[in-house]
């Protein structure tokens, strides 16, 4: 069997000239007789020995289960992240049953992901895998330039998409053909957040995204087509698997079929955004997901501000009341539950309906008016939104 000095300096000079790593893993492969094959940091498989590379969005569906096991197979997302944590090389059982030894592939702080053979393996086949993680790691950071040089036209287009563009309309349609995008079918705006402190990772994350992006500030625009939830969903455990240190939010805006209506969606994905922060269990958020906030995303903050005005004014200076009222219609009245939700005594709530009714003039139950501050709670969300974002 070759040296795996030997090979690692072959495996370099095929990383160095481009030739991809479905080169690297198909010489590899050939010195061991083994397959190998690199598994992404959300579990998907990225390139193997024995096919040409595996597009990451065919080898990570909605579901986050690892399609691509007709030749071998991807990992869960969580086992990715955990052996990613430490160097040692260990065994793990893939999506489709197949058993590899498996080690991490960094480049930098960056984590590229988890190069696998398959097993059984001798201590030179374990010496050879080894080999070929600085290979493998060269050819990510080589992608990494190719994605940065056409980072700033796609940062152009997202901007131009975003604000409105001043270009004939049939031009910006063909910029977005030459990226995949077709803006005249169905489409929708998507922005992800990122929170952490490795920002150079995060800015390297976002190209990796198939779609333009715009990177500014812990931030990324795209646009999403096809199965938009699916799509948002793969995408944002994606990038949350390469940066690793923190979560990563993800929010559309509305779905349009047409180039008229994609800043709208932009403008409407940033407030979705806004609104998943006030979410802290959740990491993801779509208008369809929204219920009566996603209708209101449309109505002009005057209205909105009428609409909370009238219906909640005389409790808008109370935020005790304010949050009491909102736990209570989310826990459909029941005392105890509210009195768990905001760690406070069962008979203080009591207390607190009381006021609140006194004050809004509702001592009866009235199914209408019940409605009216709903909706009105939820206006008053949706304004929190805009204000953060300067647009109320």
């Amino acid at each position: 069997m070759d040296d795996a000095r030997a090979v690692r300096t072959e495996l370099e000079q095929l990383a160095l000239a481009g030739e991809g790593w479905h080169a690297l893993l198909a010489r590899l492969g050939a010195v061991t007789g083994r397959r190998t094959w690199l598994v992404a940091v959300h579990g998907g498989v990225l390139a193997t020995s024995d096919s040409a590379e595996v597009s990451p969005a065919a080898s990570m569906p909605a579901s986050g289960i690892p399609a691509s096991d007709s030749v071998v197979g991807g990992l869960e997302a969580a086992d990715v992240r955990r052996l990613m944590l430490h160097d040692a090389a260990e065994t793990v059982t893939c999506v489709g049953g197949a058993t590899a030894r498996a080690v991490p592939v960094r480049a930098g702080p960056r984590r590229v992901g988890l190069l696998l053979m398959e097993e059984p393996l001798s201590g030179e086949h374990e010496a050879l895998l080894r080999a070929a993680v600085i290979p493998v790691a060269i050819e990510a950071v080589r992608r990494d330039a190719v994605a940065t040089a056409t980072a700033e036209s796609a940062s152009r287009l997202i901007d131009e998409l975003r604000f409105g563009s001043l270009r004939d309309p049939e031009q910006v349609l063909r910029s977005a053909e030459r990226f995949g995008l077709r803006l005249d079918h169905r489409h929708a705006a998507a922005v992800f957040a990122y929170e952490g402190t490795n920002r150079r990772t995060w800015a390297t994350a976002t190209r990796w995204i198939e779609m333009p992006v715009r990177e500014a500030d812990g931030l990324g625009w795209t646009v999403l087509t096809g199965d938009i939830a699916g799509e948002l969903h793969r995408i944002r455990r994606r990038l949350e698997g390469i940066v690793g240190d923190a979560h990563v939010l993800g929010a559309t805006g509305a779905t349009v079929e047409n180039l008229a209506g994609t800043a709208r969606s932009f403008a409407e994905a940033e407030i979705v955004l806004e609104l998943l922060r006030d979410r802290p269990e959740a990491r993801e958020l779509t208008p369809e997901a929204l219920g009566l906030e996603g209708v209101l995303l449309s109505v002009p903050p005057d209205r909105l501000r009428n609409l909370v005005e009238r219906y909640l004014g005389p409790i808008l200076d109370r935020e005790e009341l304010l949050e009491t009222l909102e736990v209570w219609f989310e826990e459909h009245g029941s005392r105890a539950a509210v009195a768990g939700r905001l760690q406070v005594h069962r008979n203080s709530i009591g207390y607190r309906m009381a006021r609140i009714r006194e004050l809004l003039g509702a001592r009866h139950p009235d199914p209408w008016l019940t409605l009216q501050q709903q909706s009105a709670l939820a206006a008053r969300r949706v304004l929190r939104a805009l204000e953060k974002l300067g647009h109320a």
